[in-house]
């Protein structure tokens, strides 16, 4: 079974970043998770085609709205309610990273090595729009000019 493109990076972030490849893993799939529910379906199917496996980690670490326990997931159920869902997203994929243990430091690094990742990987222009267009996942996760 060949490696895909998006677990290659999963490893070599765990293994930069000296983490545990689970949490890594984790942490990238969630992320991917919210640039496919937050983005623009359109977009994100092309984007996603461009980095093979990218679909399939996403989907494996979907990220559901009020899913999470705890005050966070309590937290994003509200902000669903009152914000609008696409806040709620972002609350509820903080709240799933950071039940790996990871720091908010160690998320935003990798945050912002998979924002840079998937600019060098796919269309640069098609990445860009979409991840412009989500300007809280900027403000959680880090992110590249």
């Amino acid at each position: 079974m060949a490696t895909t493109a998006i677990q290659s990076f999963v490893d070599a972030i765990a293994i930069k970043a000296n983490i545990d490849p689970a949490s890594a893993e984790t942490a990238v799939g969630t992320i991917l998770s919210a640039i496919q529910q937050e983005g623009d379906p359109s977009k994100v199917t092309q984007l996603f085609n461009q980095i093979p496996g990218a679909a399939d980690l996403a989907q494996k670490h979907a990220v559901v709205v009020g899913s999470s326990g705890g005050v966070l997931g309590a937290l994003s159920g509200v902000v669903n309610k009152t914000i609008g869902a696409n806040a709620g997203i972002i609350v509820a994929a903080m709240a799933q990273i950071e039940a790996t243990n990871l720091s908010l430091q160690q998320i935003k690094n990798i945050g912002t090595a998979l924002i840079s990742y998937i600019k060098e990987s796919a269309n640069p222009q098609l990445a860009n729009e979409i991840l412009d267009s989500i300007p809280s996942l900027r403000d959680r996760f880090g992110h590249q000019a």
